[in-house]
C-alpha cells in the first residue's frame, strides 16, 4: 500500500513537472543549440538577451529532467512491483506443477501395485509405461573420451570467459597492448544522486 502510494506520488510530480514545462527536451536542445549559433555568429559575444535566454533554458532543462526522473522513479517503482509478482506467479506455477507431478505419482504407483498396465475409463485411457533416464559422469572422463567426444559432435567444449577477470587482468596494459580479440567500447550514461 505505502510502495503504491510512493509510486503514485512520484508519477504524480514527473506528471506535473513535465505538463509545467511546456517544451520537450528536444525543443530545450534546439534552443541551446540556436543560442550556440548566435553566439558563433556574434564571435563569442554573449548579450544580455542570449544571457536571460541561456538562464530560462537551463531552468527548462533543469524542471525537465526532474519531470524525467520523477517518472523514472514511478516506472522503477512498477519494475519492483512487478519482480514481485513475478516471484508470486513462480512460486503458485511450481505449486501447480508439484501437484500435477505427485497426481501422475500416484495413478503411476496405482496401476503398478494393481499389475495393471493398461485402464480404460469413459473420459481416458492409462497406460503404464517405462522410460530410462541417462546421465554421465563428466568427472570420470578422461581427456581423450572428451576428446573424442567432441570430435564425434556428443559433447561441446564451451569457453566461458569471466568479464570482471578479464578486466581485472588488463586493467593496467596501455590499450595498444590489450589483445585485439578484446573489443572495449565506450558510452556515455547518466548518474542521478
Amino acid at each position: 500500500m505505502i510502495i503504491k502510494y510512493i509510486q503514485k506520488k512520484h508519477l504524480i510530480e514527473g506528471i506535473i513537472k513535465l505538463k509545467d514545462d511546456k517544451k520537450s527536451l528536444n525543443e530545450i536542445l534546439d534552443i541551446y543549440q540556436d543560442l550556440e549559433s548566435k553566439i558563433i555568429e556574434s564571435d563569442g559575444a554573449v548579450d544580455d538577451e542570449m544571457e536571460n535566454l541561456l538562464n530560462v533554458n537551463e531552468l527548462d532543462l533543469k524542471n525537465k529532467l526532474d519531470g524525467y526522473q520523477g517518472f523514472i522513479k514511478y516506472l522503477e517503482g512498477q519494475i519492483s512491483y512487478l519482480k514481485s509478482m513475478e516471484s508470486h506467479f513462480a512460486k503458485r506455477r511450481k505449486t501447480l506443477e508439484n501437484s500435477i507431478k505427485k497426481c501422475k505419482d500416484s495413478m503411476t504407483r496405482a496401476l503398478s501395485l494393481t499389475d495393471n498396465t493398461k485402464v480404460k475409463t469413459s473420459n481416458y485411457n492409462f497406460s503404464l509405461c517405462k522410460t530410462e533416464s541417462w546421465s554421465v559422469d563428466s568427472s570420470s572422463l578422461s581427456n581423450e573420451i572428451k576428446d573424442d567426444l567432441i570430435d564425434k559432435g556428443i559433447a561441446k567444449n564451451i569457453l566461458k570467459i569471466s568479464l570482471t577477470d578479464l578486466k581485472l587482468e588488463y586493467k593496467n596494459t596501455e590499450r595498444t597492448e590489450i589483445p585485439e580479440w578484446i573489443k572495449i567500447s565506450k558510452d556515455n550514461y547518466i548518474r542521478v544522486s
